[in-house]
């Protein structure tokens, strides 16, 4: 841990944003916002490297920096900014949104509404087209893992994140067991928080393979899990169809893709685990 955690003046939200090698994402996107004194700030530095780390560094924002060792995958390192967390209640973003500090106060005001009481995640549109302005708060089943408001206890007493898990599905598997636990889940779609999606961090071949690797991974883990396997819900199933879609594809980037996917759920079939023993991801 690299600086002392300054905490929000009222003791009630933390902002955490797990980076992997998205320094330049967050001095676009939100260095405005993680400057402001009313929050506190956790970054969880998955890149696991000095480089990373001094990239951070240089930001010079008002944050904890948590260098994680080695790249945890977003819910992993999201839980860990979690339970390092003090406040009452947590704000997940990923690196490439952008949200101003108005908005991130008014999501955190409705939060406090007794009217929300049984709500453990909070969240905003993400996306212009799910934008509507003058609309009223509702009841979901799931929001997306990109931006979060936690009431931090209602998560961490679900256990957060599941992690089994590397990327990918991780948001629906967590949605998933609030409403299990009979707590609930609010979308507000009148607060945008713009999400500029597939910007987290630097594109390459192997980022890009590990990704859908995972992405392959999780889709079976999460059905399997939740017993959603239905015709084209079995993981064998889902193998032959990403095979499928690999031997098809005539652009040489979308074939690379589908045989990620192809190849990470074949290895969810034959037992192997998203993460290495010494903590590190398969294909990284």
């Amino acid at each position: 841990m690299d600086t002392d955690q300054h905490p929000s003046p009222d003791g009630t939200l933390t902002i955490i944003v797990v980076s992997y090698h998205s320094h330049e994402q967050i001095k676009d996107g939100l260095s405005a916002l993680l400057s402001s004194p009313e929050f506190a700030v956790i970054i969880v530095d998955n890149g696991a490297t000095e480089e990373s780390k001094t990239q951070l560094e240089t930001l010079h924002l008002p944050a904890t920096i948590i260098s994680a060792g080695t790249n945890l995958g977003y819910g992993r390192a999201a839980n860990l900014g979690l339970r390092q967390a003090k406040t009452s209640f947590v704000l997940l973003l990923n690196p490439d949104l952008e949200a101003t500090r108005e908005s991130v106060l008014e999501l955190l005001r409705r939060a406090g509404n007794e009217d929300f009481k049984h709500t453990a995640i909070h969240a905003p549109a993400t996306l212009k087209r799910d934008y509507s302005e003058g609309a009223l708060p509702r009841k979901s089943n799931w929001v997306s893992g990109s931006a979060m408001l936690f009431d931090r206890e209602k998560i961490l007493r679900i256990g957060g994140f599941d992690e089994n898990i590397f990327l990918f599905s991780e948001d629906t598997d967590l949605c998933h067991r609030v409403i299990a636990a009979n707590l609930e889940i609010t979308l507000h779609p009148d607060i945008l928080f713009e999400h500029q999606v597939g910007r987290s961090s630097p594109p390459s071949p192997e980022t890009e393979f590990l990704k859908w690797w995972h992405f392959g991974w999780s889709q079976c883990y999460r059905m399997t899990k939740h017993r959603k396997t239905g015709f084209w819900r079995q993981p064998i199933r889902k193998y032959l169809s990403y095979r499928l879609h690999a031997l098809l594809a005539t652009n040489p980037h979308k074939r690379r893709k589908w045989r990620a996917k192809a190849e990470g759920s074949l290895a969810f079939i034959r037992g192997i685990p998203a993460f290495r023993k010494d903590g590190s991801p398969q294909m990284s």
